[in-house]
This record gives C-alpha cells, sequence and structure tokens, in this order.
C-alpha cells in the first residue's frame, strides 16, 4: 500500500518544516508547557550550532529530539550536564544561572517527553474507529488485548516513543525498526525457504517465527544463506490528515494496561479477547509476543 497525499496534506507536512522554534516546542507537555522564550532563546544561543536549529542533530552533536538516552535523565541530571559540559566528547561547559539552567534543561528534556504527556488535544475515540476499522491497524497490531501479533504491541506506545517517534513510525516504517521485527530471508541447505523476524540472532544460531507465527530454531549449519531486509513489513500509513491526526491522538494516549482494572470483553467476531486471559492465562497460551505481563 502506497502512501497517498490527499487533500490538505500538503498543507500538514509544511506546517512541520515551520520556524526551529515551533520545531523546539512541539513536544511540550502540559507540566513544561510554561517554559519561557527565555529557554528558546538559550536553545539556539548555546545548542544549535551542534546540535541543530531544529534539534535533530549535526556533524558537530547528536540529535536531541528522540534521544533515548536524553530521555532517561532526570530534569537535575540534564541540568547538571549543561551546566558541567562534557569535555572528553567535546561539549563545553555553560555557567547560567540556575533559572537559566531549570529552563533549558526542562526545554531539551520535553523534547523527547512522552507522547502520554503531550499536549494533543481532541477526542481520541475517532482515531480508536480508523486503528480498528479503516485503517486496518489492528491487522497486525494488539492493543489491549485487541488485534494481531504480528507486529509490536502497542498499548503502551505513548509511554515509550515521542509524538516526533509515533509520527514517524507512521510515515517512515523503515527509519527505524523495533528490534525483533527485522524482516530476514533463511534459505536452508534442504532447499526450504523462510522469511519471517529475527527475534534473536548470534553468530551460531538465528530464532526466526514466519508470518504465521511458528518459531524456528535454525543452528549453524542449517542455513546456505540468510538474507536481512531493510524495509519493515507495515506500509506508510495511507489516510488523510484529520483522519491522520486523530491517529496520533488515540495512540498518543495509550499508556498500558493495568492490570486488575477488568476491561470490557471483546468477542471473537470484532477480533478481541477477553482481556482477563491476558492478565491470568491459561497454561500454554502466549497471547502476545511478551507472553505474561511480566514479560515471562
Amino acid at each position: 500500500m502506497q502512501l497517498s497525499w490527499p487533500s490538505g496534506a500538503l498543507t500538514w507536512i509544511l506546517s512541520l518544516l515551520m520556524v526551529p522554534v515551533l520545531l523546539v516546542g512541539q513536544n511540550l507537555s502540559p507540566a513544561e508547557s510554561t517554559n519561557t522564550v527565555t529557554g528558546r532563546k538559550l536553545f539556539t544561543q548555546l545548542c544549535s550550532g551542534c546540535h541543530g536549529a531544529d534539534g535533530y542533530g549535526t556533524q558537530q552533536g547528536p540529535a536531541l529530539v528522540g534521544n533515548r538516552r536524553v530521555r532517561a535523565r532526570s530534569l537535575q541530571a540534564l541540568r547538571d550536564l549543561i551546566h558541567n559540559g562534557i569535555p572528553v566528547a567535546g561539549m563545553p561547559a555553560f555557567a547560567l544561572s540556575n533559572n537559566e539552567l531549570s529552563e533549558l534543561a526542562s526545554l531539551v528534556h520535553s523534547l523527547n517527553a512522552p507522547a502520554a504527556e503531550s499536549a494533543m488535544a481532541g477526542d481520541p475515540a475517532p482515531g480508536e474507529r480508523f486503528f480498528f476499522g479503516e485503517g486496518r491497524c489492528a491487522s497486525c497490531h494488539m492493543v489491549k488485548g485487541r488485534g494481531k501479533p504480528v507486529g509490536p504491541d502497542l498499548s503502551n506506545v505513548g509511554r515509550e516513543r515521542s509524538v516526533d517517534e509515533i509520527r514517524t513510525a507512521l510515515l517512515q516504517p523503515s527509519a527505524r525498526i523495533t528490534a525483533g521485527y527485522e524482516i530476514v530471508t533463511v534459505k536452508l541447505r534442504s532447499g526450504k525457504t523462510i522469511r519471517g523476524f529475527a527475534r534473536s540472532r548470534s553468530n551460531f544460531d538465528i530464532v526466526l517465527q514466519d508470518f504465521d507465527g511458528n518459531f524456528h530454531m535454525l543452528h549453524d549449519g542449517d542455513g546456505a544463506s540468510i538474507t536481512a531486509e531493510k524495509q519493515s513489513l507495515m506500509p506508510a500509513v495511507d489516510a488523510g490528515s484529520k483522519e491522520f491526526h486523530n491517529l496520533m491522538i488515540y495512540l498518543s494516549r495509550l499508556s498500558g494496561v493495568k492490570p486488575g482494572i477488568p476491561l470490557t470483553a471483546e468477542s471473537k467476531e470484532s477480533g478481541g479477547i477477553d482481556f482477563s486471559r491476558i492478565v491470568k492465562p491459561e497454561p500454554g497460551d502466549w497471547l502476545s509476543y511478551n507472553g505474561k505481563l511480566s514479560a515471562n
């Protein structure tokens, strides 16, 4: 399925390319939306030369947007890093006031804030209908027990990814393929060919899951050749600007299942399952790639 650009979509794309200040502040969470113009000004003066005016990095410095190492740091850790610098990596120390350090650290932190903390306004219901309906997202992904576990479970995607990362995953699925979902084709010495996800791989073996869900443990010597594909199995989302925005709102609100809080059971006809089976699976049940909620 190819990505098309319906009426209004081009305007939406162009809006993403507007002045750097808008890009720097696009992922601010409600708690961080009080960042002043001073914080953005400091970023432009002190950080943009190496990290880019939009935070996406240059040859002199890494990207600060979608950077999981940055996301893992607390605000205090970011304050300390900005104040002390990283001399061995070429990052200088900045002698800023406490207020300036706080504002700049908050701004950098906001570039990696989880989508669930973003200020995307709107009703997630239309996006949910698109996900399970016209968008056919549930034909490969599960959300809270509904859908199919071909691709990654998206029940907690709003906590795991930023708004920018979700947007990129929808429009450019091959830009960053989730670990364990790289596609490989293995030609066995017997002449048989198996194509699927490389769930794990070492110098001595590879665990391959075909698209029917079957696992194959292949040892060194079983395969005549292994060909890795660079494209994701997922096609780019084909949607109008309104439907795409609704889908973004829905995915951004997904912040994980809550064990002990029952959800409405779905019938088999609707493609869903009783959530109690996820909380307490029967022996032999393997209802998602992670197995149980504890990932066992």
